[in-house]
């Protein structure tokens, strides 16, 4: 359990109809920034102590706790849309009565993360209060019914997300099997890694963009994934051929537009490219240009979209009407396990596979991992080259080599939250009509 002594208050209880008042505490840390690049900061801690429920031996929650994490990127890297300088993690952990820790991670693209911390404190927690974790799933359905009127409908997934996962966490660990296992007694085990990099730099030239891609290659991954979209048409087709020419001739590339293009544009761009050595097009209309992603689709693009995607309807348009390659979903933006098994079954019979987006931690990399080891709709989830908060601790950084992967044996995620490092606390992530990254002309 991640706390703190510092900067200790109490909120008043808040009474729920024939349940027991939650007691809240709020804990925050203030953190001493370091000079390192990137750094990860613990950011905030709130702990919620959830009663017991006597007489009965169900398994039950009985303590939540959420803890956010500052990971300072310095504003050195951009895609066409954003800036990176700050990216926030918000996490819940769960406790059951028998005393086992479940963990997961919210989707959390915002400047701070206070939001989606008040939203889970006030609105989503206190439903879990002391429950069954057999009942999670019908406590989901009331709250994403109720947000028909709340109109909190993208914040809510988020948040259900890191609940969704973390009780899956637990209930792994309470039958004794790795969560892969837990949901598939049947499943390969096994994930298929791609690298995500290429983003635009500050001084960063085309050869070092090669270099980049090739060091990807070298490390062992033969699926590679760059940014366009921040240059001229012409300028970004040579960055996307000397990539390939630095790779070996058997890899094959992602290209993410950044939803930059027209479909006509898009269109334009793959079929500048080698046969056969692009795995996919992500993102290369805009997000609500359904008709330009089954034009594509139909010209042979292999488009995959959209990550941050979480109603349904869209979903379904995405497979049955654009009839995209690779349905692109994080896990920690849909739902958590209990999405993906959603989407996999709205993929199943037709031409669409899943591919798992991470672009935060290593707790929704081995989250996405072990859906990807049970789901054989998975094609390949990311692995950030960037965004790498906690790799190290859990075994995924320097020298980490995707042939070699295994996921931990051990019951639930196999992971949990290091003890809390104290540095500075900075907000300022920055959306490109806040802090222009680079466009293209």
């Amino acid at each position: 359990m991640i706390s703190s002594t510092r900067s200790r208050r109490r909120t008043s209880s808040r009474q729920m109809p024939s349940r027991t008042p939650i007691r809240c505490s709020f804990t925050t840390a203030f953190l001493r920034r370091s000079t390192m690049s990137p750094t990860t900061a613990l950011t905030s801690a709130t702990r919620l102590r959830l009663p017991r429920k006597g007489g009965t031996d169900v398994p039950r929650i009985t303590r939540a706790t959420l803890a956010t994490h500052a990971n300072d990127l310095g504003g050195k890297l951009w895609n066409p849309a954003i800036r990176w300088t700050v990216k926030h993690a918000v996490f819940v952990v769960l406790e059951d009565d028998a005393g086992n820790t479940g963990l997961g991670e919210c989707w959390c693209f915002d400047t701070a993360p206070e939001a989606l911390l008040a939203f889970l404190r006030t609105e989503v927690l206190p439903h879990f209060e002391g429950v069954d974790l057999a009942h999670v799933e019908g406590i989901t359905n009331r709250l994403i019914d109720r947000a028909t009127l709340t109109a909190r409908h993208g914040i809510l997934t988020s948040a259900l997300a890191g609940i969704d996962l973390a009780v899956w966490d637990l209930r792994s660990q309470q039958d004794g099997l790795p969560l892969w296992r837990k949901l598939n007694a049947n499943g390969s085990g096994t994930t298929s890694l791609y690298a995500s990099g290429g983003l635009y730099g500050q001084d960063k030239t085309v050869h070092d963009l090669a270099r980049e891609m090739a060091g990807f290659a070298a490390q062992g991954f033969g699926l590679s994934k760059m940014k366009i979209g921040g240059l001229s048409m012409d300028e970004d087709l040579a960055r996307v051929h000397a990539a390939l020419a630095a790779m070996p001739a058997d890899a094959k590339l992602i290209v993410d537009g950044v939803y930059s293009y027209s479909a006509q544009e898009a269109r334009q761009i793959y079929e500048a490219l080698p046969e056969g050595r692009i795995e996919a097009f992500q993102s290369p209309v805009k997000a609500f240009d359904f008709a330009g992603m089954a034009e594509l689709s139909r010209a042979g693009v292999p488009v995959m979209a959209l990550e941050a995607e979480y109603r349904r309807e869209v979903h379904a348009m995405l497979v049955h009407e654009a009839q995209i390659a690779f349905l692109q979903t994080a896990p920690i933006a849909s739902g958590g396990v209990t999405g993906v098994r959603a989407l996999a079954d709205l993929c199943s019979g037709t031409r669409t596979r899943l591919s798992l987006e991470v672009s935060s931690t290593g707790v929704a990399l081995m989250a996405a991992c072990h859906i990807a080891a049970a789901e054989p709709l998975v094609a390949h989830v990311e692995y950030h080259s960037v965004h790498q908060v906690y790799f190290k601790e859990f075994g995924l950084g320097p020298g980490f080599d995707p042939r070699t992967f295994t996921l931990p044996g051990s019951p639930g995620l196999g992971v949990s939250l290091p003890e809390p490092e104290l540095s500075a606390a900075n907000y300022g992530n920055a959306p490109a009509a806040f802090q222009e990254p680079q466009k293209r002309p």
